[in-house]
C-alpha cells in the first residue's frame, strides 16, 4: 500500500510491519472517501484501520485550517488508547491529537479544543458539554469516525452525537464501527451514511442501510382521488389516457395482482406479475420479460422497490398508496427524469391518510390530477341510474302505502272482536248422549255468561 513517507516511518515506530485483513479492507475504502459501516472488535487492529488513513488524509493536505478528524468513541479508556496511538503514528509528520474525555480536567481540554489540533478524540457527553458552554463549531472536520456505535446506543449516548453533529458545519466523510448489526445500528446508519459500503457483514446488501433516493425536480407526481367502487375503472382508464413504454404498478397484495393481471389480459395488454411467494426461477424468468421489453406492464407485490433493479421505467402507478414515504421515494426512483415520466397514486377513501403523510414528509408532494373523462361520464351515470331508482322506489312506496293502511285498519279491527259462536252446536241443536249433552250445556253457560 502507497503511504506518505512520513506516515510508513510512524508505522515502523509502532512495529506495524503488515496490515491485517480488517485494515486491507477498510483503508483503501476510508481513502476513497467512501461512508462506510464496518464490522470490528474494539482493539488496536480496529483503531489502526481509520487511524493511518486519516493520518495519509491529513498528511497530504496543503494546508490545515483547525481539527480534520473527530473520533467519538464511548469510554474514556478508550479514547486515550487512540491518542496515544495517533500521537505515535503522526509523530514524523507532526499531527497532533488531543483527548476529551470523562477523567479528564475540564480547562485542560478546552484549551486542547480551542487549539485546533489535527485529531480530536472524544467521550460524547463531556466533549458536548465544552462545545455548548464555549459555543464551539468543527469548521473543517474532513472525517467523522464513530466507534462502538452498539455500544454508544446501549449508553444512550446517541442524542449527545446528534447534537455534535449538528455543530460540525463542514462536509464530512463518516465511519461507523459496531460488533453486530441491530435494527437500531441499521436505522442510524440509514440516517448518517451517504451510499455506503459494508465490510464484514455477510448476507446484508448495502441497500438495506442505503437512504431512500431522494426525488427528482423534474419528476412529475400527481394522486387521483378515486370514487367508490370505481378503482379498476380509474386505472384502465389513466392508462388508456397516457399511454407508456413501461409501466411498473404497485399493489398491496398478491390477490390485487392476480385480479389486475386477468383484467389486462382481457383488455389485450401484455402484462406479468412479481409477488414474495415466486419461486427465485419463475421470478427471474418474470423480470426478465419485462426488462426485455416482451410485457410492457410489471404488476408488483410484497416485495420492496429498493429490490427492482430497473431503468427508464415510464411510468409507476400506486394502486395502494405506500404508508411508508421511504417506499415511494423508492418507487419514484424507477422513474426516468424525461418529460413523459411520471408517478400516479390512485386515492380511495381509504387512503386519505397516507396520501396526507406522503404531502408532509415529501419534499415535493404530488399534486391531484383530474378523473379520467371515461370516469366521470360513468360516475354520471351510475349517479342518474341511483336517482331514477330512487323515484320509482318512492311511487311504488306512495301506492302500496294506502293499499297497506287498508289491510292494517281491517286486520285490526278484526282482531279487536272476539270469534262469533256456531250456535248450531250449541245445547239443543243437535241430540245425541244425555250425558254429554249435559257436560256440554255446563260448558255453553259459561260461554253464553261471556257473550251476554
Amino acid at each position: 500500500m502507497t503511504l506518505s513517507p512520513d506516515i510508513m516511518s510512524g508505522l515502523e515506530d509502532v512495529h506495524y510491519t503488515e496490515l491485517t485483513e480488517l485494515q486491507e479492507e477498510v483503508i483503501p475504502a476510508v481513502l476513497n472517501g467512501k461512508d462506510t459501516l464496518i464490522k470490528a472488535e474494539p482493539g488496536a487492529d480496529k483503531n489502526a484501520s481509520f487511524i493511518v488513513p486519516a493520518l495519509e488524509m491529513i498528511n497530504k493536505k496543503e494546508q490545515i485550517e483547525g481539527t480534520s478528524v473527530l473520533v467519538l468513541t464511548p469510554n474514556p479508556k478508550e479514547s486515550k488508547e487512540i491518542d496515544e496511538l495517533v500521537w505515535a503514528m503522526g509523530y514524523h509528520a507532526q499531527i497532533e491529537c488531543a483527548s476529551i474525555d470523562l477523567d479528564g480536567e475540564a480547562e485542560e481540554q478546552t484549551e486542547d479544543l480551542k487549539s485546533g489540533v489535527e485529531v480530536i478524540v472524544g467521550n460524547p457527553g463531556p466533549l458536548l458539554d465544552l462545545m455548548q458552554n464555549e459555543l464551539f463549531i468543527f469548521r473543517n472536520v474532513d472525517l467523522l469516525v464513530i466507534d462502538s456505535v452498539d455500544e454508544m446506543i446501549s449508553l444512550d449516548l446517541i442524542s449527545k452525537i446528534e447534537n455534535i453533529k449538528k455543530r460540525v458545519i463542514s462536509g464530512y466523510q463518516t465511519l461507523m464501527y459496531t460488533s453486530e448489526l441491530s435494527d437500531e445500528v441499521q436505522e442510524l446508519a440509514k440516517n448518517y451514511l451517504e451510499e455506503p459500503i459494508l465490510l464484514g457483514f455477510e448476507d446484508v446488501s448495502p441497500e438495506a442501510i442505503s437512504k431512500p433516493p431522494k426525488l427528482g425536480s423534474k419528476l412529475s407526481q400527481g394522486y387521483i382521488y378515486v370514487p367508490n367502487r370505481m378503482k379498476i375503472s380509474t386505472l384502465m382508464a389513466h392508462i388508456e389516457d397516457t399511454p407508456t413504454d413501461t409501466c411498473v404498478i404497485f399493489t398491496a397484495s398478491k390477490r390485487g395482482t392476480d385480479r389486475l393481471y386477468r383484467i389486462f389480459r382481457k383488455h389485450n395488454l401484455k402484462a406479468t406479475s412479481l409477488h414474495g411467494k415466486l419461486s427465485d426461477e419463475k421470478r427471474a424468468q418474470r423480470f426478465a420479460n419485462f426488462a426485455n421489453g416482451d410485457v410492457q406492464y410489471l404488476l408488483v407485490a410484497d416485495i420492496p422497490a429498493s429490490q427492482l433493479d430497473l431503468e427508464r421505467v415510464t411510468q409507476v402507478i400506486n394502486y395502494d398508496v405506500p404508508n411508508d414515504p421511504n417506499e415511494y421515494r423508492y418507487r419514484a426512483s424507477l422513474v426516468g427524469h424525461g418529460k413523459t415520466s411520471r408517478v400516479v397514486s390512485l386515492v380511495s377513501k381509504q387512503d386519505r391518510s397516507d396520501i396526507n403523510n406522503l404531502e408532509n414528509a415529501l419534499g415535493e408532494p404530488p399534486k391531484e390530477l383530474n378523473l379520467p373523462d371515461k370516469v366521470k361520464q360513468k360516475l354520471k351515470q351510475r349517479k342518474k341510474k341511483k336517482s331514477s331508482g330512487k323515484k320509482q322506489k318512492k311511487k311504488r312506496g306512495k301506492k302500496g302505502s294506502r293499499n297497506g293502511r287498508g289491510k292494517k285498519k281491517k286486520k285490526k279491527d278484526d282482531e279487536m272482536h272476539l270469534p262469533r259462536p256456531s250456535y248450531d252446536k250449541l245445547s239443543g241443536g243437535r241430540k245425541g248422549d244425555t250425558k254429554q249433552d249435559d257436560e256440554k250445556s255446563t260448558v255453553i253457560g259459561l260461554i253464553k255468561k261471556l257473550f251476554s
